[in-house]
C-alpha cells in the first residue's frame, strides 16, 4: 500500500522543530574558582602575537603572515598554538571585531587540534574595572547595542553598552574572566608585562588566580592592579642588565621553564627583541596603525625562535647544539 501522507513543507518544519527544542542555556557567569587551564606541552609550533590595540585588520594581516588564517579569515594552522599577549582593547575602534574573531578563531583552532591563548592585559583590566582613558570615542559607541538603556546625558554615546559588555555577565567581560595571565607552552613562559621574582606565587594557578581576583567581587587586591604585577611589570625590558638577568632566572627556575616571552612594552623599530641570551624575549613592535602598523610575529618551532616580518624571517634562537654522539632529530 503506497501511503498518501505529503512531507512537510521545509518551511513549517522548521519553525515547528526550533519550537520543540529545550531553550539553549545561557552562558554561565565565570567564578574565581573556575579552572583556567595554563600549562600545555608537545606542542609543535607556536606563534605569539603582541599588543593589538583596536586594529583587527593589522591581527587578520599578521595572522595571514604566519600562515594560521586563510584569505577568509578562517582558521589553517592545524595543530599550531596562537598566543596573544593581551591588549586587544583601547587606542582604536574596531576592538569588538578583534575580539570577535579571536573567539571564533579559539572554537575553529580546536577543532583542528590546535590552540588560541587570549592573555589578560592592563588595557582589557583598564576596561572590566572602568578605567576607560584610552577607550577611542569610536570604540566606545560600537559597544552601543550591549545595553537596552540610553546612556545618560553628557556621556559618550555607548556607555552603558560599554559597562554592560564587559561586565561579569557581559559577552566579553564573561569571556575575559575566564583567561589566564601566564600560560607556560613547552618551555616558554607567555606573558602580557612581565613576571617579576616578587609575585607572591609558586605555581602558575596560584599565580592566575592572583591575578584573576581582582576582576571578582569581595576578593582581597590581588595581582591585576599591582603595578608590580605580570600585566604591568617592565622589569626585564627596561631594567638593568644585571639586575634583570638575575630576577628573571629566578623566575624561570621557579615556573620551569627556559625563557619568557612579553608584549606591553613597545619596540618603536618595529623589531623583536631578545635580552639574556634569549631568555627574555620582547614581541610589542606596534602593530596597531597608532604605532605604526609594524606587522610581527614570534614563532617558536623545533628550538628554533624566529620573528616573522612582511619582507623577511630573523631567527633569535637557534636550537640547542645536541650532545656528542647523538643527532639532532
Amino acid at each position: 500500500m503506497v501511503s498518501t501522507l505529503r512531507p512537510l513543507a521545509l518551511p513549517l518544519l522548521v519553525p515547528l522543530l526550533l519550537a520543540a527544542a529545550p531553550p539553549s542555556a545561557a552562558p554561565a557567569t565565570p567564578r574565581l574558582e573556575d579552572a583556567v587551564p595554563d600549562t600545555f606541552s608537545g606542542v609543535e609550533r607556536v606563534v605569539a602575537v603582541g599588543d593589538v590595540h583596536g586594529d583587527v585588520d593589522a591581527l587578520k594581516d599578521v595572522l595571514r603572515l604566519a600562515k594560521l588564517i586563510d584569505e577568509k579569515g578562517r582558521w589553517s594552522g592545524g595543530k599550531a598554538h596562537l598566543v596573544q599577549t593581551g591588549d586587544i582593547p583601547d587606542r582604536g575602534e574596531r576592538t569588538r571585531e578583534a575580539f570577535e574573531l579571536l573567539m571564533r578563531l579559539q572554537g575553529e583552532a580546536l577543532k583542528a587540534g590546535g590552540r588560541v591563548h587570549t592573555l589578560l592585559g592592563n588595557h582589557e583590566v583598564m576596561n572590566m574595572l572602568g578605567d576607560l582613558r584610552y577607550v577611542a570615542p569610536g570604540e566606545m559607541a560600537s559597544f552601543a547595542d550591549q545595553s537596552p538603556e540610553k546612556d545618560a546625558a553628557g556621556t559618550p554615546p555607548g556607555s552603558n553598552g560599554h559597562r554592560a559588555a564587559y561586565g561579569p555577565q557581559g559577552r566579553y567581560g564573561r569571556w575575559l574572566r575566564t583567561h589566564p595571565a601566564v600560560v607556560r607552552i613547552n618551555d616558554t613562559l607567555f606573558v602580557h608585562g612581565g613576571v617579576a621574582p616578587e609575585v607572591p606565587s609558586k605555581t602558575l594557578p596560584e599565580l592566575n588566580r592572583w591575578v584573576r581576583q581582582d576582576l571578582f567581587p569581595g576578593n582581597p587586591p590581588g595581582g591585576a592592579k599591582n603595578p608590580q604585577g605580570p600585566l604591568w611589570f617592565r622589569g626585564y625590558a627596561l631594567g638593568e642588565e644585571e639586575v634583570a638577568a638575575k630576577a628573571l632566572e629566578t623566575v624561570l627556575q621557579r615556573f620551569g621553564a627556559k625563557r619568557m616571552v612579553m608584549g606591553h612594552t613597545t619596540d618603536r623599530d618595529g623589531k623583536i627583541r631578545a635580552r639574556f641570551g634569549g631568555k627574555a624575549v620582547f614581541i610589542d613592535t606596534g602593530l596597531s596603525t597608532g604605532y605604526g602598523r609594524k606587522l610581527s610575529a614570534l614563532e617558536l618551532r623545533g628550538g628554533r625562535v624566529t620573528a616573522l616580518y612582511v619582507s623577511e624571517r630573523v631567527e633569535l634562537v637557534a636550537p640547542e647544539a645536541a650532545p656528542a654522539g647523538k643527532v639532532s632529530p
